[in-house]
């Protein structure tokens, strides 16, 4: 394999446009890989990591940016021009829209042009995200940074000038939001409701939203925090602006909470803000083992993110249940006991299903995640037990889109899974909705085509099973894709705790 690099002096694009230039140039060249980033100094690390670092990349400067192609000797010259007419049909940086008028280049042109805007969504790179929230904070507008490679103490300072005016600061590497109605990044389409909700998980806040409503339950906002937010390092400054606002909405009777166990001294914290409020409150900490302050304040908990959504719609309606396959559904006859391979582009649900499977499913178990009762391995290291990966880590997505936008490489993951002689149960998400790729479903029911034809027939004998993190809502819609899915053979369940303690059996023969 060769590595072609192309520097483009002065050129910048937003982290979201490279990650799918990544992934169509890819598509459309043939290359094996195609990495497009900024030439920051953080980005250069990754370049390097990857195996891209080329002198020409070495001497970039942080506002060039910088593509490195990799195919071989035959097909690079085609590949990297097949990068450059994609960068050509979509000309960076746009100085007027489809009216004629002009369209802002800097927060501060934005507010100046429209005194009422009052959020700003910033994917830069990490670099400049942390000078881009800042005046977006300093024009009283609420950020929500997709961006990361922000450090903890920009992070904090960040939210204590944001705190200062009851403003939000979503992120660092928030992916996940749904302001009055306006879904922001990743997200779904769900009807309007009491909920309220805080979620310091992407996908998580996703899977809860996306459960309320196949439950009939709406929300009212959906608050992403950044995974950091809760360590005791920053303080919860944004959950806790987040309460102050739902406390305070008169269209929200109900506060749920998520995301893994916070700092001591910001856990309870959280918990003196919310025996005050007014409202029924609902935490669930994925992890937590101990919730008993939390459960003599009144607070509803669970210990799984499907217990927890049941739990709150339960609370708007006693009857509230989910449709679909639970986990006691049926085993199938035949199946013979092996491994277990989780195949995740979602980090919550990954890490769910591998605690599940930590307290239930016996020998060696492994996850680029740390989950107790696994031993850690990255994406290179092959072993030999039960296997749970989180393919959003930022070892996988260097170079190339977030699998959630592009699944590939988890469908690569997915036909070696179903060709391995040990393997019994490959379990799979599936999260669909706003940035998602948008026919996920058909993709699986390909690999599995291949899986069939690489294993002469013997991967036929394993089992597939899935969830589907979505609505009806969506576009395609849950019950679409789950169809395809389930004519392509795959079982599906009705969550992604369901479909994981499922596979946990079915991999015993029990």
């Amino acid at each position: 394999m060769k590595i072609k690099t192309i520097i483009m002096p002065n050129s910048y694009r937003d982290s979201v446009f490279l990650m799918k230039l990544s992934g169509q140039a890819k598509e459309r060249g043939g290359a094996e890989t195609v990495s497009a980033m900024m030439g920051t100094p953080r980005n250069k690390e990754l370049f390097e990591a990857s195996g891209l670092m080329t002198p020409e990349i070495r001497a970039a400067n942080a506002n060039d940016l910088v593509i490195a192609v990799r195919a071989d000797e035959d097909g690079l010259e085609a590949a990297a021009a097949a990068v450059v007419a994609m960068l050509e049909e979509a000309p960076a940086r746009k100085r007027e829209d489809a009216r004629g008028a002009s369209v802002p280049r800097t927060i501060d042109a934005a507010m100046a042009a429209d005194p009422g805007l009052n959020a700003a969504l910033i994917s830069v790179a990490g670099d400049y995200a942390r000078y881009e929230a800042a005046r977006a904070v300093a024009n009283n507008t609420d950020v929500m940074l997709y961006s990361d490679n922000i450090s903890i103490a920009d992070e904090l300072a960040l939210k204590t000038m944001a705190s200062r005016k009851k403003l939000l600061v979503m992120g660092p590497d928030c992916g996940t939001a749904i302001i009055n109605g306006t879904p922001l990044a990743f997200a779904n389409h769900v009807r309007p409701g009491p909920v309220g909700l805080i979620g310091a998980s992407g996908t998580g806040l996703q899977e809860v939203c996306c459960l309320l409503d196949r439950m009939d339950v709406g929300i009212s906002q959906a608050y992403g925090t950044g995974g950091r937010d809760l360590k005791d390092d920053i303080g919860g400054l944004t959950a806790l602006t987040a309460l102050e606002r739902l406390a305070a909405d008169a269209g929200t009777t109900i506060i749920a909470i998520l995301g893994k166990p916070p700092g001591e001294a910001t856990r309870a914290k959280i918990l003196e803000r919310c025996r005050g409020l007014g409202k029924k409150v609902f935490m669930h900490y994925m992890g937590a083992s101990n919730y008993d302050a939390e459960n003599k304040a009144g607070i509803g908990t669970a210990g799984n993110l499907t217990d927890f959504s049941i739990m709150v719609a339960r609370h708007v309606n006693a009857s509230a249940d989910l449709d679909g396959k639970k986990d006691d559904y049926p085993l199938h006859a035949g199946l013979k006991p092996g491994f277990v391979y989780g195949i995740f582009g979602g980090g919550t649900l990954c890490q769910e299903a591998a605690e599940i499977a930590a307290a239930r499913l016996p020998g060696d178990k492994f996850s680029n995640l740390k989950v107790g009762g696994f031993k850690h391995i990255t994406g290179k290291d092959r072993v030999e037990g039960h296997v749970f990966l989180d393919l959003g880590e930022d070892e996988f997505t260097v170079g190339r889109p977030h699998p959630m936008m592009a699944p590939e490489l988890k469908m690569e993951r997915l036909v070696d899974a179903l060709c391995n002689p040990k393997a019994a149960v490959a379990l799979i998400d599936m999260v669909i909705g706003y940035g998602s790729h948008p026919d996920q479903a058909n993709l699986v029911a390909r690999a599995l085509e291949k899986a069939d034809k690489q294993s002469g027939g013997a991967s036929r004998k394993k089992q597939v099973v899935a969830s589907v993190c979505g609505t009806k809502g969506d576009a395609p819609s849950r019950s679409d894709q789950v169809a395809i899915l389930e004519r392509a053979g795959v079982v599906v369940f009705a969550s992604n705790a369901y479909a994981a303690a499922w596979a946990v059996r079915a991999a015993q023969g029990a």
